[in-house]
């Protein structure tokens, strides 16, 4: 089959108009099935920036640059036809960008990733890999740290990106095949139905070091998580940018706060300190009042038989995920198997496919 494959990708039309958008729009309807993929930058900012979405069709393949065509709702109603697949690849973070950029919804999505795991291929495994192994094609490396957001695109970066999604549609052809040929195909519209941009949950639950706050100092700490979150998306700026992780877990911990100690706390910035000084101080201190928000359930420490029956149900795992030929972290990892010992709940192991090929009981 790779002997039909170009070694390299010609650069995809260029959209970089609403009128260029509009007239590529009826093309790319009548293309059937379209492979799907953006390039976005998240460097500076909170939200990831759409700097290039790439379609192609068996018959056409552009590149809309949303930097110059703002307005990208025309191809709303195509994105969520529900009569063609859109072929993606590690999805979750494209549909992200896409979210956030106009609230563009991605329906049905077919993820090739998602695909190979369920085929026994490496988990996680990436598009360039999917591409050597099944048509012996060696992807341009080059532009994979490139700046999208810079303009104009050079060709270099075009045929970058096109490459992305112009093998996607014959990848899809052999893993669809394959899924259908080892009745996984209801397994892998289960999985790829499950795709969603995540809702975030507490900001404090990504606070590396939270573990070492305990009674005001949990208070304290989560209450400026809450502070630098709702910061961050106003300004739209990354958090640590707001203020550093260790800097918030060595104010939560303070014994003393004051300007001065502030400015002395591990990562503490200058300017963070004359930006927010004051009113982390007048927050810390109505925190530390306060008792500590709801946390998620934890699990404590395993017990011996608890850390053994834990092996137990990985050996079990392991043999039915060999008899099945998928990887054995898709099937249950070792964290969805210190909760089922727990007595906590897992519900992908309690229904849907997972539930019918593996008993843990």
């Amino acid at each position: 089959m790779s002997g039909s494959l170009p070694l390299e990708a010609d650069p995809a039309e260029l959209i970089d108009t609403e009128a260029a958008l509009l007239n590529a729009l009826p093309r790319l309807a009548a293309g059937g099935p379209w492979a799907l993929d953006t390039e976005f930058m998240r460097v500076d900012t909170y939200y990831p920036r759409l700097c290039l979405l790439q379609i192609a069709t068996p018959a056409l393949a552009v590149c809309i640059d949303p930097l110059a065509v703002r307005d990208l709702s025309p191809l709303d109603e195509a994105l969520r036809d529900p009569t063609f697949p859109k072929l993606m690849h590690a999805a979750k973070q494209d549909l992200e960008a896409l979210s956030v950029h106009g609230n563009h919804r991605v329906s049905p999505v077919r993820d090739t990733q998602i695909a190979a795991s369920l085929l026994g291929l490496p988990e996680q495994v990436g598009y360039a890999w999917l591409v050597e192994h099944f048509h012996g094609i060696v992807l341009d490396k080059s532009q994979t740290r490139t700046d999208w957001a810079q303009r104009p695109l050079t060709e270099a970066q075009r045929r970058y990106a096109t490459q992305d999604v112009v093998h996607l549609l014959s990848l899809w052809q052999v893993l669809e095949a394959s899924l259908r040929a080892e009745g996984k195909w209801d397994w892998f519209e289960e999985e790829c139905g499950q795709l969603k941009v995540e809702e975030a949950g507490p900001p404090w639950l990504r606070l590396k070091g939270l573990a070492q706050c305990e009674g005001s100092a949990l208070s304290v700490a989560q209450r400026l998580c809450v502070w630098r979150e709702d910061q961050a998306r106003t300004l739209n700026r990354p958090r640590t940018w707001i203020l550093r992780d260790e800097t918030l877990i060595a104010l939560a911990r303070a014994r003393q706060r004051s300007l001065d100690a502030l400015s002395r706390l591990p990562g503490a910035a200058p300017g963070t300190v004359r930006r927010y000084g004051e009113t982390l101080l007048a927050l810390c201190e109505v925190a530390a009042g306060e008792a500590p928000l709801a946390m998620p359930e934890v699990m404590a420490r395993l017990s011996p038989e608890q850390t053994a029956a834990v092996v137990q149900l990985q050996e079990r795992v392991k043999a039915c995920a060999e008899a099945h030929k998928i990887g054995v972290t898709v099937l249950a990892t070792r964290r969805d198997l210190e909760r089922v010992v727990c007595g906590l709940p897992v519900p992908k192991l309690s229904t849907g496919w997972r539930s019918k090929i593996l008993t843990l009981g």
